[in-house]
């Protein structure tokens, strides 16, 4: 790590990282995350003379060559802000490169880092139905890309040239696919 942080303010759990301005957990995990709104605002209070930057809630280092920033959004998928996600997923991987590896250039980091946006529709009564032809042109997209799931929100212009994977997914779909690929030990609430 290039910086100096104060452990006791920057490690968090991916429960309270996931917490919603409304007091609610998109999650509910004891895992331990660093919690990259913290470390995104003593950069900025230091470096930018308190001038804000965006950042992603959740930094995950499992390993040298598998780092995971999150993004909870406790709204609807129709309801998520892209503009704030794009300058979000720029202006995290730009602090995660200055704060914890500024001897690794951008051109290996991105090698290394993978971005996850969960959004949430449990509280939501009637669920979002996607029209049977967007359905079939997100499938036909994800055919000719190669991937698993189709990447929304406009960040599909960052993989690949900021981040290695961009995942976009449902918490539901987030909790029972991909959870515990990153958390192997996962301890639930």
């Amino acid at each position: 790590m290039h910086m100096q942080f104060d452990e006791s303010k920057i490690c968090s759990t991916l429960s309270k990282t996931s917490k919603a301005d409304n007091g609610k957990y998109v999650v509910d995990c004891n895992d331990i995350v660093y919690n990259f709104d913290k470390i995104t605002e003593e950069i900025a209070n230091i470096y930018r003379s308190k001038r804000p930057l965006k950042s992603c809630d959740a930094l995950h280092i499992k390993d040298d060559t598998h780092i995971y920033l999150i993004e909870f959004k406790n709204v609807r998928k129709s309801r998520v802000p892209k503009k704030e996600l794009q300058k979000k997923a720029y202006d995290s991987i730009w602090t995660l490169e200055f704060s914890f590896f500024p001897h690794l250039p951008l051109s290996e980091l991105k090698k290394r880092v993978r971005l996850i946006v969960v959004y949430n529709d449990d509280e939501i009564v009637e669920k979002e139905q996607e029209s049977e032809n967007f359905t079939l042109l997100k499938n036909k997209l994800k055919h000719f890309s190669g991937t698993q799931q189709a990447i929304l929100f406009g960040l599909e212009i960052y993989e690949n040239v900021l981040y290695k994977e961009i995942i976009t997914v449902e918490k539901d779909f987030f909790m029972h696919q991909i959870y515990e690929k990153i958390f192997p030990t996962a301890q639930r609430i």
